[in-house]
C-alpha cells in the first residue's frame, strides 16, 4: 500500500513524543514492510482560537486520495476525509478534553449569547455530518471577525470557554465519525481510557509503540538523569525539590529546554548536584541513559511517556507518580521502579531508597528492560497494519517476565499468557467464506489475551505452512494425504455432495502428519478447542486435557438438509450411515467437551434438543464483523462512488456467498426473481458462483466470483440493495453483518435474520421470498420515480420506510454487538486462566 502519516507540525516548532512517533513510524514501515509511506505535516499554529480553526479547516480540505491509507494520531490532521482511515490516537486538545476543569469554566454553552451567535448554535446542533462544514467555516470567519471590535462576542469566543470547547469537539466528532475512520487504536490504555476520546461503542486496540532510538545501552549508574521540555506538566520542580533533599553525591542531569528554564535553575542555584544540559543530540540522550543509576519521570497524566520506555530499554529503575497516566502502564512499584504520591517528601523517599540500595536498584533496571522487551517496530507494525502475514518468529511474542501484548484492561500484568489450540479442518488464512472469516477474525482478537494455534488442513492450491498470520495468531496448516483426498472424492461421489468435512470423521487417519502436529501444537496447552465437531477423533487421540466445542451450525441439520437437497428420492441405507457419523461425532464431541459455544440461541436449543447439554457450560458466541476490513458508506457516499462508476442510473442488489446448500437454494430463487425484475441487476459473489446453479442464468444475474476485500467493500459501498433469501441452515448468516457493517439496506427472509439482533422495519426490510420480487419493484420504481405495481394498486407497500435511515441504524447496532473485540471477551471472561479474568 501507499500509506499517508497525516500530521500537523507545531508552530512554534519542538520536537516532543509525537515527533518522535512518526519518525519511527515512518522509518519502520519503509524499512521494514513492503508499503510505501510519506510523512505529510502541514504548519498548524494554535497560539488563539482564530489560528487553531484555521488549521482545522486546512486539513478538512486536504485531499490525499492518492495515497491507499492514511494514519492520523493528532488533531486537527484528521480532519482529512479518506476512505482508509485509520486513527492511531495520541490525544485531543487536552485544554479542551480531560484538563479542561483546570480552566474553571463550565462545559454547558450558556443559554444567553450573543444574537451574532445564533447560526453557530443551530449548525453546533445539527449533529456531525460533514456536509455542514462549508457553512461552520463561513459562519466561523463572519463571527470571529465580529469579535474583533465587539466585547461580548470576543468573550463568548473565550479560549478555552464553553463555546469554544463545543465547537472543537463538534469538528473532532464529524472527523472522528465511525462512518469515517476505519479503524481506531490508541498508543496506551490512558488515552483509550479518556472520557470523550473515542466514540462509544468503538473498538478501540491499544499499540504501545517504541521510540525512534534504535539502539540503546548500560554502561553504569553514576548519575541520575531525565529528559523533558521545562514546562508545569511535566512536573520538573518537584523533582528538583525532591532531590534537593536526598543524601547523595551523585549529579542530577536535567535535558530539555523550555519556559521553566531559569525558574528551574534559580531553585537548584548553590547545588552543585544539579546539571541542566539543555538541548541534546540522540546520541547523548542514549549516553546519558546509559549511565544512569535509574531515571525519574513524573509528568501530571502523561498519555503515554516515551522516556518511560527509552529509560527502561536502557536497564534503567523508573521512578513516578500515581497520577502520572500512561507512565504507570510500564512502572510496577517496587519491580520496575517506583511509583509513588506526587509530593516532595514522597519523592524523596523513593530517590533515596533508590540511591541507598544500588543492587536493588540495577535489578529493578532488568526487570524493566524485560517490562519493554515487546516493544518493538515489528510488533508494532504487526498491529498497526493488520491482515498481513508475517514471517514466523518475527514477531516477538512477550516470553516469561514480560508484560504481555497491551490490552484495553487498565494495570499491568505479569501472568503467562494462556496456550489455547483451534483444531480445524479448513484452511484459515488468507479468510474467505464465512466459517474462516469467524475463525480469523475471532481467535485474532482472542489473540491479544492468549497464545492461540489453529492447526488446520488444506489442499489443492492451499499449501502447507507455518506462519504468524496476526500477532499471536499462529496458523499450522498440514496438507492433506492423497489417500485422504481420494477418500473425499470417492464419498462425493456416494454423496452426490460436496463433503469434505464428513470425509474428515475417517479420512483424518489416512494423513498422520495432521496427528503429529496437532499433539506438537496441543502439548502444554491449557485448552483446545474443537471448530466443528469432524476433528475430535484425531483431538481424542492424542490429547486428554479441557476441551471446547465451537458449534457453527447444528450439524447433524445442516448435512441431512444438504443430503436430501441432493438426493431428493431418499437416502440409501450408506448414505443415511455417513449422516448418522455426523450425528455421533457431534454427539461424541459434545459430550467430552466442558463448555459449548454456539453462533444463536436456536442453535443451543436444538443442541440441547439432540444431545444432553444439561451439565454443560454453553455459551452463546455470535458472528460478528470486522470492522477493518468493512468500509461504512452514509447515502451521499454512495452516491459518489455509483457516480464514478456509471452505476447511477442502474438499479442494482447484491448477495455474497460461498458454496454451501443454503446459499445454493438461495440462488435458485435469485434466479427466478431476475426473470421477474428484469431492470434490476444481481451481482454474485464468493465460491457459489462456481456452482452450476451460477451458470445459463439470465442476463441480468452477474457472477464475480471471489473477490478481495477491496473489492467486496467497493461492491457493498455501491449496491443499492443487498439480499438474503435463505430459507434453511444453522447459525447466523455472517453476510448480514457484513451488510449491516457496510451501510447497505438489507432486504432479508426471517430465517435468514435468526439469531440476530436487527429489528424488521427498525434496522432492514423483512418479507417471505415470494415477496421479494414485489418488493423489489416497489424500491426500483421508488428511485426511479415511476408508478409503483404493487398487488394494491395505488399503494407502495415500503412508502414509510426510509432505507438510509434504515441502513445507518442496522450499522450502529452492528458497532454496538458484533464487534469481534466484544465478542472475543465472551469466551475470555470463560477461561479460568486470571490472565484473561
Amino acid at each position: 500500500m501507499k500509506i499517508a502519516i497525516v500530521a500537523p507540525s507545531p508552530v512554534p516548532y519542538a520536537v516532543g513524543g509525537a515527533e518522535k512517533l512518526w519518525w519511527g513510524l515512518l522509518g519502520a514501515i519503509n524499512q521494514q514492510t513492503n508499503h510505501q509511506v510519506e510523512l505529510i505535516k502541514l504548519p498548524s499554529p494554535e497560539n488563539n482560537f482564530r489560528e487553531l480553526m484555521a488549521s482545522y479547516k486546512m486539513f478538512s480540505e486536504l485531499n490525499l486520495d492518492h495515497f491507499d491509507q492514511i494514519i492520523s494520531t493528532k488533531y486537527p490532521a484528521w480532519m482529512v476525509q479518506h476512505p482508509n482511515h485509520h486513527c492511531y490516537l495520541q490525544h485531543k486538545l487536552r485544554g479542551l478534553y480531560d484538563t479542561y476543569h483546570f480552566c474553571k469554566q463550565p462545559k454547558a454553552i450558556p443559554s444567553k449569547l450573543p444574537a451574532e451567535c445564533n447560526e453557530l448554535r443551530r449548525l453546533l446542533a445539527s449533529g456531525p455530518d460533514r456536509s455542514v462544514l462549508p457553512d461552520l467555516w463561513q459562519e466561523l470567519d463572519a463571527v470571529l471577525a465580529l469579535a474583533r471590535q465587539e466585547v461580548g462576542l470576543a468573550r463568548a469566543l473565550a479560549f478555552p470557554g464553553p463555546l469554544t470547547r463545543a465547537i472543537v469537539h463538534f469538528l473532532d466528532d464529524i472527523a472522528l465519525h465511525p462512518s469515517r475512520i476505519r479503524r481506531f487504536s490508541a498508543i496506551s490504555r490512558n488515552v483509550a481510557g479518556r472520557e470523550g476520546y473515542f466514540p462509544k461503542g468503538c473498538p478501540v486496540q491499544v499499540i504501545h509503540h517504541p521510540s525512534d532510538i534504535e539502539e540503546y545501552s548500560n554502561t553504569g549508574y553514576d548519575h541520575i538523569f531525565t529528559i523533558s521540555r521545562l514546562d508545569g506538566p511535566k512536573r520538573i520542580r518537584l523533582l528538583v525539590e525532591a532531590f534537593l533533599a536526598t543524601d547523595t553525591d551523585r549529579e542530577f542531569r536535567i535535558a530539555g529546554t523550555g519556559p521553566e528554564a531559569e525558574s528551574l535553575k534559580e531553585l537548584a542555584q548553590g547545588d552543585s548536584r544539579v546539571r541542566f544540559l539543555g538541548r541534546i543530540t540522540d546520541s547523548e540522550v542514549v549516553r546519558q541513559y546509559a549511565g544512569a543509576l535509574f531515571v525519574p519521570f513524573i509528568p501530571y497524566d502523561e498519555d503515554y511517556g516515551l522516556i518511560t520506555v527509552e529509560a527502561m530499554a536502557s536497564g534503567k529503575a523508573v521512578l513516578t507518580t500515581t497520577d502520572a497516566g500512561g507512565v504507570n502502564e510500564f512502572v510496577e512499584n517496587a519491580v520496575s521502579g517506583y511509583s509513588v504520591a506526587p509530593d516532595v517528601k514522597s519523592l524523596t523517599r523513593a530517590m533515596q531508597t533508590l540511591l541507598d540500595d544500588e543492587q536493588a536498584t540495577r535489578q529493578m533496571g532488568e526487570k524493566a528492560k524485560q517490562k519493554v522487551a515487546h516493544i518493538s517496530w515489528p510488533n508494532t507494525l504487526a498491529q498497526l497494519l493488520p491482515g498481513q502475514p508475517l514471517p514466523a518468529g518475527r514477531v516477538q511474542a512477550p516470553t516469561a517476565g514480560q508484560q504481555p501484548r497491551p490490552k484495553e484492561q487498565p494495570g499491568p500484568r505479569e501472568e503467562p499468557r494462556p496456550k489455547i489450540v483451534v483444531a480445524v479442518n479448513f484452511p484459515v488464512w488468507p479468510p474467505a467464506g464465512g466459517g474462516q472469516s469467524r475463525v480469523y477474525y475471532l481467535y485474532k482478537a482472542m489473540a491479544r489475551h492468549a497464545d492461540i494455534t489453529l492447526v488446520t488442513q488444506a489442499a489443492g492450491a492451499n499449501p502447507a505452512l507455518d506462519n504468524m498470520i496476526a500477532p499471536g495468531l499462529r496458523e499450522m496448516r498440514v496438507a492433506k494425504s492423497k489417500a485422504q483426498m481420494a477418500n473425499e472424492k470417492r464419498l462425493a461421489t456416494l454423496l452426490n455432495a460436496s463433503v469434505e468435512d464428513i470425509a474428515t470423521i475417517q479420512g483424518i487417519a489416512s494423513t498422520p502428519r495432521y496427528l503429529e502436529v496437532l499433539q506438537q501444537a496441543a502439548t502444554g496447552a491449557d485448552l483446545v478447542i474443537a471448530s466443528h465437531p469432524y476433528l475430535f477423533a484425531a483431538i481424542n487421540s492424542v490429547y486428554s486435557g479441557e476441551l471446547w466445542y465451537e458449534a457453527h451450525n447444528v450439524e447433524y441439520d445442516m448435512k441431512q438438509a444438504v443430503l436430501d437437497q441432493a438426493n431428493p428420492n431418499g437416502l440409501s441405507g450408506e448414505q443415511q450411515g455417513y449422516l448418522d457419523q455426523v450425528r455421533q461425532i457431534e454427539s461424541d464431541c459434545i459430550a467430552a467437551s466442558s463448555t459449548v459455544l454456539a453462533c444463536s440461541r436456536e442453535d443451543l436449543q436444538r443442541l440441547a434438543e439432540l444431545y444432553a447439554l444439561d451439565e454443560k457450560e454453553q455459551l452463546l458466541v455470535p458472528n460478528g464483523v470486522c470492522f477493518d476490513t468493512t468500509r461504512y458508506a452514509d447515502a451521499e457516499e454512495r452516491r459518489r462512488i455509483r457516480t464514478r462508476m456509471a452505476t447511477q442510473q442502474r438499479f442494482q442488489v447484491l448477495f455474497m456467498g460461498s458454496w454451501h446448500g443454503p446459499n445454493i437454494e438461495a440462488m435458485e430463487r435469485i434466479v427466478n426473481f431476475a426473470r421477474e425484475c428484469t431492470m434490476i441487476d444481481f451481482l454474485i459473489i464468493g465460491s457459489l458462483c462456481r456452482h452450476p446453479v451460477c451458470q445459463a442464468v439470465p442476463g441480468n444475474i452477474y457472477p464475480l466470483g471471489v473477490v478481495s476485500n477491496e473489492e467486496k467493500a467497493v461492491l457493498l459501498n455501491s449496491v443499492d440493495l443487498a439480499i438474503n433469501p435463505m430459507l434453511s441452515g444453522s447459525g447466523t448468516n455472517l453476510k448480514m453483518l457484513d451488510y449491516a457493517a457496510s451501510g447497505t439496506p438489507i432486504l432479508t427472509t426471517a430465517f435468514g435474520n435468526r439469531g440476530l439482533t436487527f429489528k424488521p422495519g427498525e434496522h432492514l426490510i423483512v418479507a417471505e421470498s415470494g415477496r421479494f420480487p414485489e418488493v423489489l419493484a416497489s424500491l426500483y420504481a421508488r428511485k426511479n420515480g415511476s408508478a409503483i405495481n404493487t398487488t394494491q394498486p395505488g399503494s407502495d407497500p415500503l412508502a414509510e420506510i426510509s432505507l438510509d435511515g434504515m441502513a445507518r441504524r442496522a450499522y450502529d447496532e452492528c458497532l454496538a454487538e458484533y464487534g469481534w473485540d466484544s465478542i472475543a471477551r465472551i469466551m475470555l471472561s470463560k477461561l479460568s486462566c486470571s490472565t484473561c479474568a
